[in-house]
């Protein structure tokens, strides 16, 4: 029997390569997939959540016009003169709002109402809870949910009246017919599209005061996470799974005139169909290209293995020769340029991350990291240079009016305006959240200061492409070798001269003196 001679090296390098490209096809597809799906629920989340803030925003100015208007009629209802026409000619230029309005004296007892029915309901006494509340409490309110008599389910904003000797005489009643065609409908149903994404209401107790399923209207809704959260007066989004065992990705928010709770939601089933189509993209669009890598792939192993396997039965032949002249050694060519390639191509793409490392990814100015050695490698070669610390005066503010994409949006203005007002050889960067800063190279106090005021100056007369103004606080500190200052001493001069603007006013520039 003879000796096993092994695996020769083309095939071990043809299964590896094989094998390594049939698996990183496979994990590749199912990292984009992956990537995929929580790119698209974190748009959705985001999406709703931002929905839910819209309506709870329109929602609160709906309530406030139509407090407003409740509030004039009842001006009206005051004066000795009001009437019946009186009452018919505001309803009808206010009825887009209402479905119904009534005038109540103090004992609830109605004296105008419109539309008026076939049978005058003027005379007769209001029972329910809102009418005793508007009478009780004889304040502007918008009521809770309750059944009429009629057997509608209404919300009534109401508007105490008072004489001209401010005498109180009743109140004036707005009535929103919720089972019915209204203006709160009107405002939401914007937001129903075919994908199943929908938008619903709760009250304080969790009633549905609107659905798109009629039916379920004043239903009480128990155990939905993101209702306890927006009744609690909180705004997010989850992704939850409903009374009725559905998932949604879910944006939630309070309207807190009237303590309502509003919900913008997605089914993730959404998700099913994309994910499919990209599944199958993925695998057409891959095959051919997979069939050519592993050909052309098969031909470089074999390529790389040839003058090996070259070499291995050469030196075999020549070992198991018995002949005087031995075998003839073999004509061996490789260059291996590939690798040659990829060597640059790695070194480029290091290039392009160590930029990366060194830019800040929102603004683009230069980062932290890129700051720290710059201030160090001037320090140590003892480059005159000056240091500008800069921030954004009250920006947390214009996150909590505008939200944090519009604060972005100043962070890149503000970054545009430094560019602007620095020179090619200073370094604009980014400190830290809304903390920028300028390294201005071969120069003091003066250029230093001169740069700075121009800066200042673009931001209190300029405004983001959101039309959002703001303006900058900035503190400067030179360096001067002769102290021997460190970096770390230097930051906390600027910093110091920069709390300084922030103590006297804002929107100012300060030099470090050594009382700072």
């Amino acid at each position: 029997m003879g000796k096993r001679k092994g695996f020769k090296l083309r095939i071990i390098l043809g299964l590896l390569v094989v094998g390594s490209v049939l698996l990183t096809a496979v994990v590749g597809g199912y990292l984009a997939i992956t990537g995929n799906v929580k790119s698209l629920t974190s748009n959705y989340l985001e999406s709703n959540y931002q929905y839910a803030k819209k309506l709870a925003s329109n929602t609160t100015d709906l309530l406030n016009v139509m407090q407003n208007n409740m509030n004039s009629i009842a001006r009206l209802a005051g004066e000795s003169s009001f009437s019946q026409r009186d009452l018919n000619i505001w309803f009808k230029a206010n009825e887009q709002y209402f479905n119904s309005v009534v005038i109540a004296d103090t004992e609830r007892y109605i004296t105008s109402v419109t539309p008026d029915l076939v049978f005058s309901l003027i005379g007769s006494q209001l029972t329910s809870e809102a009418s005793k509340r508007a009478v009780e409490l004889k304040t502007a309110l918008v009521s809770e949910p309750y059944v009429a008599t009629t057997g509608r389910l209404i919300v009534m904003v109401s508007s105490p009246i008072y004489d001209a000797k401010g005498e109180y005489k009743g109140f004036a009643g707005g009535t929103i017919y919720l089972q019915e065609d209204n203006v709160l409908s009107r405002l939401l149903k914007e937001h129903f599209y075919g994908n199943g994404s929908y938008v619903y209401v709760v009250d304080k107790d969790s009633h549905l005061i609107f659905h798109p399923d009629s039916s379920r209207i004043n239903e009480k809704i128990t155990g939905n996470e993101v209702i306890l959260k927006s009744l609690s007066g909180k705004s997010g989004s989850a992704e939850i799974t409903n009374s009725q065992g559905n998932t949604f990705f879910s944006g939630y928010a309070y309207e807190p005139s009237s303590g309502w709770g509003i919900v913008s939601q997605t089914p993730v089933s959404v998700l099913n169909e994309p994910v499919k189509k990209l599944a199958m993209n993925i695998t057409l669009q891959a095959l051919p290209v997979c069939i050519i890598i592993l050909f052309v792939a098969w031909r470089v192993s074999r390529y790389i293995s040839s003058p090996l396997y070259e070499l291995a039965r050469f030196s075999e032949e020549a070992v198991m020769s018995k002949t005087s002249i031995p075998p003839e050694m073999p004509k061996i060519a490789s260059l291996i340029y590939e690798v040659k390639q990829l060597h640059q191509s790695i070194g480029n793409h290091l290039n392009l991350l160590n930029d990366e490392i060194q830019i800040d990814g929102l603004t683009g100015l230069a980062n932290r990291k890129t700051f720290d050695l710059t201030l160090k490698e001037w320090i140590e070669s003892q480059t005159p240079f000056a240091l500008i610390l800069i921030d954004i005066d009250f920006f947390k503010r214009v996150n909590d009016m505008y939200g944090h994409a519009v604060g972005d949006e100043v962070l890149v203005y503000l970054a545009a305006k430094m560019r602007l007002s620095a020179r090619e050889q200073d370094l604009c960067f980014r400190y830290g959240g809304e903390e920028f800063g300028i390294l201005v190279r071969y120069e003091g106090t003066q250029k230093s200061y001169e740069i700075a005021e121009s800066l200042r100056m673009r931001m209190l007369t300029g405004r983001s492409q959101n039309g959002v103004a703001v303006t900058v606080s900035m503190g400067i500190a030179p360096y001067n070798h002769s102290e021997s200052l460190t970096a770390k001493e230097l930051v906390e001069r600027a910093d110091r001269a920069l709390y300084r603007s922030k103590q006297e006013g804002r929107d100012r520039i300060t030099v470090y003196s050594p009382e700072d």
